[in-house]
């Protein structure tokens, strides 16, 4: 009888040290969703954000008339995707074609950023704003076999930075090109000229 009572507490004593058994659903870790860890719900598909209609431009300075006769049709492309940013393609008539991605921020990048206000001119007078500098990386450059005698605006244009004034009834945009790797460039040799454009509305 007494074994028997010692093996009762033995075995009350072992249970009352057993931690409390909780239901699988209570233990099972919760994952958090896409929208808690900051990405987008994947079964909802990306909506890019509506563009501009395409605008027209006719070759107003010298260079652009030498190298890009005609006229420049600028034409926004949506995001592709949410991580990706817009893009433009810039069709000269001449048969020069840029397809570019914008660059967001790229003026005021770097630590040497490039000084844009010895680049553009506003002929207002206005001192020139970078934050309104729009930059585009060239991801396709196609120069016609014929209609472009000067090329393209670079050996191999690799950037493009724009500045647009716009007055009453008017608008002009200037593209300054640049041949360069990497961005901002290292050496000011980069680039290789700048061509105005202009609009009248």
């Amino acid at each position: 009888m007494r074994v028997l009572i010692l093996a009762t507490v033995s075995l009350m004593a072992l249970g009352a040290c057993q931690p409390e058994t909780q239901p699988a659903s209570e233990t099972a870790a919760v994952a958090p969703t896409p929208e808690e860890m900051g990405q987008d719900d994947p079964s909802v598909p990306f909506e890019p954000a509506p563009v501009g209609p395409p605008r027209t431009y006719d070759a107003y300075s010298k260079t652009a008339m030498s190298f890009t006769p005609g006229t420049l049709t600028l034409t926004e492309a949506p995001q592709a995707s949410a991580n990706l940013p817009a893009g433009a393609t810039f069709a000269f008539s001449n048969g020069y074609i840029l397809k570019t991605t914008l660059m967001p921020g790229g003026a005021q990048q770097g630590g040497a950023p490039v000084n844009f206000g010895s680049i553009f001119v506003d002929l207002s007078g206005a001192p020139i704003d970078v934050s309104k500098v729009v930059m585009y990386q060239v991801d396709e450059e196609t120069v016609p076999a014929s209609g472009a005698p000067n090329g393209g605006f670079c050996k191999k244009t690799s950037f493009l930075a724009t500045y647009t004034v716009k007055s009453p009834g008017a608008e002009d945009m200037t593209i300054a090109a640049f041949e360069s790797d990497t961005w901002p460039p290292a050496a000011e040799t980069a680039l290789c000229g700048t061509f105005t454009y202009g609009s009248v509305h």
